[in-house]
């Protein structure tokens, strides 16, 4: 645990709280959920008894369960609490469904013509976030540090600041930070720039977002950023923008690769399957996810190189999201149709070019397949980090492994010397590089994957955390 953090208490405001909690029978059951903010954080928690500020998931008024609930392993004291933040249908609806997903998902991503400027949208979002800091007002204490979560809460850190000058505020973005020119599209980007102002220290997945970040400062604000420095003075305080790459926790992985199920699986499948070459693709299906690409590249692939028919099968797990929005109904509609297309087109026999699994897995099957695949390709047109791709490396203790890796994820700053890089747009060139894939010699394969093991294993989920911590005790020691 960071020394700073000793005598501090540590607030956390995300969109969700990291456990699903339902009442059953007059009794409140909570489960923790999958991920890697959830893998770091949760452990340093319960060491230090903070609150964790966030929607429970439930419409309405959470059912009985109340608005704290206590977290902590059985027969321990030590935990700490979630608040829960209330929200009704109609603020899920226009502050998720709408701003959040329909506005700001989209045009952060650069899908400027699928973002939806609709100030009703926008009117909620203002509401929920007011809503949100309102909640974090109610319990903060002198010595509480502030670390707010991703793109549903950019607001927050300027209205809590207005109700405490000193309060100390993190803030992290999950997803990319557009270019200015993009975000000068969203009506309201003046406001969401000054809700990010409202922070101590401003943490971006790449070098680039916080450039841009900083360039919007300058463009939009007038602001005078340094970009030596990474900083940017506003109502007469200095705000630092850092990189900080998230990760996830690799011991956790390496340990679900070894265990006898995944073993057992992985033999099941290759007992009928010996000389089938498996490539794995696993994303939410989103269309930033890049996934229409994809199949079409599998589709000029095997069309251009038919000697690899029969010999090679690509899984695709494509995890449901946000089916209530239209724009993902539509898209899963397309994507069924595409693949049906392509297996039609193709298969021969019992064997079929894409075997498609839509439905949520849990981590230890999710390893089971990463242990199988010899490839895996992790193609989004545009993404802030991308797990997917460490959680691939993790899990394998082999290293007889390829990572097709598109060049517009933000992992691809870290992986690009020792991946297959792609353009997920040029259907040729990424099915050129399927083929590179499958034929790279043993001996590159090895020395390749081990250097992406050891940048994994290295800058794990728990070093990124570690980073900002340390970054920000700096900060407060220099500003005073």
């Amino acid at each position: 645990m960071n020394k700073y953090l000793k005598d501090k208490r540590l607030l956390i405001v995300s969109n969700r709280v990291p456990y699903t909690v339902n009442k059953i029978e007059n009794k409140i059951v909570y489960k923790k959920t999958v991920g890697g903010l959830v893998t770091a954080l949760d452990p340093l928690m319960k060491r230090m008894g903070g609150l964790w500020i966030g929607w429970s998931g439930i419409e309405g008024s959470n059912k009985g369960i109340g608005d704290r609930i206590k977290i902590g392993e059985d027969g321990s004291s030590e935990g700490y609490e979630l608040k829960l933040v209330k929200l009704n249908e109609n603020e899920i609806k226009d502050y998720y469904g709408g701003f959040s997903n329909r506005t700001i998902w989209p045009l952060f991503h650069g899908f400027l013509f699928q973002s939806y400027f609709d100030y009703d949208y926008w009117k909620a979002y203002q509401r929920i976030n007011k809503k949100f800091a309102h909640e974090i007002n109610s319990v903060i204490d002198a010595n509480d540090i502030i670390w707010v979560h991703d793109y549903h809460l950019m607001l927050v850190p300027e209205i809590a600041r207005c109700n405490d000058k000193k309060v100390k505020i993190i803030f992290f973005l999950h997803i990319p930070f557009p270019n200015y020119e993009i975000l000068n599209a969203l009506p309201w980007s003046k406001e969401i720039v000054k809700g990010l102002l409202g922070c101590d220290i401003i943490g971006f997945q790449t070098r680039k977002d916080a450039i841009n970040f900083l360039a919007a400062c300058k463009e939009i604000l007038k602001l005078n950023p340094d970009f030596n420095e990474f900083r940017v003075n506003y109502n007469d305080r200095n705000i630092y923008v850092k990189e900080f790459p998230i990760s996830i926790d690799y011991e956790s992985f390496n340990k679900i690769g070894e265990k006898k199920e995944t073993i057992k699986f992985i033999k099941d499948i290759r007992s009928y399957s010996k000389n089938i070459r498996f490539i794995l693709g696993v994303e939410r299906l989103d269309y930033t996810k890049g996934l229409k690409e994809k199949f079409r590249a599998i589709e000029r692939f095997f069309d251009k190189y038919p000697d690899y028919r029969k010999k090679v099968v690509f899984i695709q797990i494509a995890v449901p999201t946000r089916a209530k929005i239209q724009e993902y109904a539509r898209y899963k509609k397309e994507i069924d149709e595409m693949v049906g297309r392509i297996n039609g087109k193709f298969a021969d026999g019992i064997w079929s070019p894409i075997s498609y699994i839509y439905k949520s897995l849990s981590q230890e099957k999710l390893v089971s397949y990463y242990k199988l695949s010899d490839i895996c390709m992790v193609t989004p047109l545009k993404d802030g980090m991308n797990l997917i791709a460490k959680e691939y490396v993790a899990s394998r203790s082999e290293a007889d492994s390829v990572l097709v890796l598109s060049k517009f994820a933000g992992v691809a700053d870290e992986f690009k010397n020792y991946v297959v890089l792609v353009n997920p747009y040029d259907i040729e060139g990424v099915a050129d590089s399927i083929k590179t894939a499958l034929e790279m010699e043993l001996e590159q394969k090895t020395s390749r994957f081990n250097s992406l093991k050891e940048i994994v294993r290295k800058k794990d989920v728990f070093y990124w955390m570690e980073s900002i911590f340390h970054s920000f005790a700096d900060i407060v020691k220099k500003e005073g």
